[in-house]
């Protein structure tokens, strides 16, 4: 059997995750058109770092992000919703050969009949630099300057780190993004007032006490990093959302079981239940989590370990106007080549 795919991947991960009735009860259905939608994405030598993102509360939904490593310069993608990429993904391409640090991708809405434009996801991270010329590659150059004045703004310990635009919605917002330091996440988990004032020096105010002491609370039940988001509207003021993902380490099915049963993930997602913002289809994450190792024949002739992991990625908790919305699950899909130690799968 030779390996397979990267559409043959994802179509397995997919299967898993739409399994048991989940399409219905968590997708609304709507697993057959992310696939149809993102295959056409699958790009790179190596697969992609994909994120199947549903909401826990409200109408079910499923979008799909995908993040890249290494690309061909000429890389292609043979899909309208990737319409006029062609010279971002080229700049990326030059600029990740000579840093590998930076990141990209694209997030597909597919929670209508038919798929909005792809978004475009860029992580600088310390390479500012990068950040007008990518926002020229895009045609959106006037956003450099907003992400790049709000860099400026942030507090100490709240340093952005990367970018979204939303190129099929209408005057949508620059969202910006970045990875809270642990001392600094532990510091506003025991101090809303530190939070409060990190929020005020980004110039964001569409908070109250009770927002404040709702996000205390979610960072001090993360079990592992966090990073926040904001949105720049066109001139340079902050919308009113603001959100926290909870990030979940790295973990096989069995410790998903585990930590979805009595740990770390029982106690975030039963505030989130008490906060009316996930209901009762959080079980099935638990449920859905998959890693899988079995040995493959290359072309070769070669046996080649190859892996299969569905595991919780992130939680994303949000409010618009300090009012708490419906809490979003992303689950990462994983699928390559592995090394094995002892019994857990882990990707190289």
């Amino acid at each position: 059997m030779t390996l397979p795919t990267h559409a043959q991947a994802f179509e397995v991960l997919l299967l898993q995750a739409a399994d048991e009735g989940r399409d219905a009860a968590l997708f609304g259905g709507a697993a057959c058109r992310v696939r149809d939608a993102a295959l056409p994405f699958l790009i790179g030598e190596k697969f992609p770092e994909i994120y199947l993102e549903f909401p826990l509360a409200g109408e079910p939904f499923l979008d799909v992000t995908l993040l890249y490593g290494e690309l061909d310069e000429d890389a292609r993608i043979d899909s309208a919703l990737a319409a006029g990429c062609e010279d971002i993904i080229s700049f990326y391409a030059r600029e990740r050969a000579k840093d590998e640090s930076i990141g990209f991708g694209f997030e597909i809405d597919c929670s209508g009949p038919v798929p909005s434009a792809a978004g475009v996801h860029f992580q600088p991270r310390s390479r500012t630099d990068l950040v007008a010329p990518f926002c020229e590659a895009v045609g959106s150059s006037g956003k450099a300057a907003l992400y790049l004045s709000q860099d400026e703004r942030m507090a100490q310990g709240w340093p952005l780190a990367f970018f979204g635009m939303f190129r099929g919605r209408a005057d949508s917002p620059l969202r910006v993004c970045g990875y809270l330091k642990e001392g600094e996440r532990h510091a506003c988990a025991a101090d809303p007032d530190r939070l409060a004032r990190a929020l005020e020096q980004a110039g964001f105010t569409a908070y109250d006490e009770a927002m404040l002491a709702q996000a205390a609370c979610v960072l001090g039940l993360a079990p592992a990093d966090a990073d926040f988001q904001l949105d720049v509207l066109g001139d340079g003021s902050l919308g009113d959302m603001f959100a926290i993902d909870v990030r979940f380490d790295s973990m096989s099915s069995e410790d998903v079981c585990k930590s979805f049963a009595n740990g770390a993930g029982a106690a975030i997602m039963a505030k989130l239940r008490e906060w009316g913002i996930a209901d009762e289809r959080m079980a099935h994450v638990a449920d859905m989590a998959f890693t899988r190792g079995v040995d493959l024949w290359a072309d070769d002739g070669s046996c080649v370990p190859f892996g299969f992991t569905l595991v919780p990625g992130w939680l994303k908790v949000r409010w618009r106007g300090g009012v708490l919305q419906p809490a979003k699950m992303y689950m990462k899909a994983s699928a390559g080549p592995v090394v094995k130690e002892g019994a857990a799968v882990k990707n190289e």
